[in-house]
């Protein structure tokens, strides 16, 4: 069977979207468990931290939508190959911003010091937000043919 980059660009959606919805729900349903791991200490986990833990769960949640209207391969009734390419290029494009800011943020945040969260949150946030990107960026500049809608027997070059 001939190499397809279209279904490695549909399992990379899926694996997102799925990180996404795992981290969302402790962050929504139990966000002290979250919290535990970000902040320097006990004293940080107060209601608004929760609140804003919470929200981000939502968030997060609200921003794997588009991923997961990206994973469908549409009949041709539905679309022409063009169309889904530009579509999934908005949504890529999209969070990619959101994940440079975030990450630009929180390199911000490290070098300053005294965000109220541990070293190694912000490391870790920037290394997560930082390899997503560089996903990104390979499917929209490396192998921008691996994101248009193709047949699973067709080969994407």
């Amino acid at each position: 069977m001939a190499f397809n980059g279209t279904r490695l660009f549909r399992y990379a959606l899926l694996g997102e979207a799925a990180g996404n919805i795992a981290s969302a729900i402790p962050m929504i349903l139990n966000p002290d468990s979250i919290l535990r791991l970000l902040v320097t200490g006990p004293t940080m986990i107060n209601p608004a931290t929760r609140s804003f833990t919470q929200w981000f769960g939502g968030m997060t949640l609200a921003l794997t939508v588009p991923i997961l209207l990206s994973y469908p391969n549409p009949h041709s009734k539905q679309g022409s190959s063009s169309d889904v390419m530009a579509r999934r290029r908005t949504t890529y494009f999209t969070l990619g911003a959101g994940e440079l800011a975030l990450g630009t943020i929180m390199a911000a945040q490290f070098l300053l010091g005294d965000s109220g969260l541990t070293d190694d949150a912000l490391l870790g946030g920037m290394g997560i937000m930082g390899s997503i990107a560089a996903m990104r960026g390979f499917f929209l500049y490396v192998r921008p043919s691996w994101m248009a809608a193709q047949g699973n027997a067709e080969k994407a070059l």
